[in-house]
């Protein structure tokens, strides 16, 4: 004959939520007591132990186990785990450090080529422009040097001119009176006012005048040569 009384469902539930309720505080570790679930259920000894062993039969065998220290199979098990994780993070982290130093000198060695080329370039451009004043420096000195000349010669070439215009003068009239000479000649052999002489002293003074006047142009391209 079974002696136990009926317990109420609304008195059972909250005999169970109060026994729950202090096994999870004490982080499932001890059993609720007796004394504690009467007093916060409101309900006599007997009703409460009454229930309290039916809430000890319904619960999970495994959670007690739960409270305990972590397996050493699931020690060992995360314990690998964590270690692969590590090791592939490690590679990981490694291959992109590789990847960055080597980007990071291939940019470095293009710079150092840049900056030779420059380098070079500016070395090359300052011969050359040391070179190009060397130039010009001599070609004004001697470009001073051909003006000083060219200032001693003007006045010369001046008078040079000035006696070549009268030279031609002078020709033009001994030519004219060569040519009547020979014409005279010419009309009357036996003319007794002509000097043979006074021809060829003209055709000589001629001669002389043109010379003097091929010097003039010879200095004068000289000159020309020097400008």
């Amino acid at each position: 004959m079974d002696n136990r009384m009926q317990v109420p469902t609304e008195v059972r539930d909250r005999i169970f939520s109060i026994a729950n309720l202090l096994y999870e505080q004490s982080g499932r570790s001890e059993m609720p007591a007796l004394d504690k679930v009467r007093e916060l259920a409101g309900i006599d000894m007997v009703t409460a132990s009454q229930v309290l062993k039916e809430w000890r039969k319904v619960l999970p065998a495994s959670a007690a186990q739960l409270s305990g220290n972590t397996p050493d199979e699931l020690s060992k098990i995360y314990n690998e785990m964590l270690t692969s994780v590590w090791e592939c993070a490690k590679k990981i982290a490694n291959q992109n450090l590789y990847a960055a130093q080597k980007a990071w000198e291939q940019e470095r060695d293009e710079l150092e080529r840049l900056r030779l080329e420059l380098s070079l370039a500016y070395d090359r451009q300052t011969q050359e422009l040391i070179a190009t004043q060397k130039q010009l420096s001599h070609q004004l000195g001697i470009n001073t040097v051909n003006e000083a000349k060219l200032n001693q010669v003007l006045p010369k070439l001046h008078e040079f001119g000035t006696k070549a215009v009268s030279a031609q003068e002078k020709v033009s009239v001994l030519e004219e009176t060569v040519q009547q000479l020979e014409h005279r000649l010419r009309n009357d052999p036996q003319e007794s006012s002509f000097n043979p002489q006074q021809s060829a002293d003209a055709t000589i003074t001629v001669e002389a005048v043109k010379l003097s006047d091929a010097a003039s142009d010879e200095l004068v391209s000289k000159i020309m040569k020097l400008s």
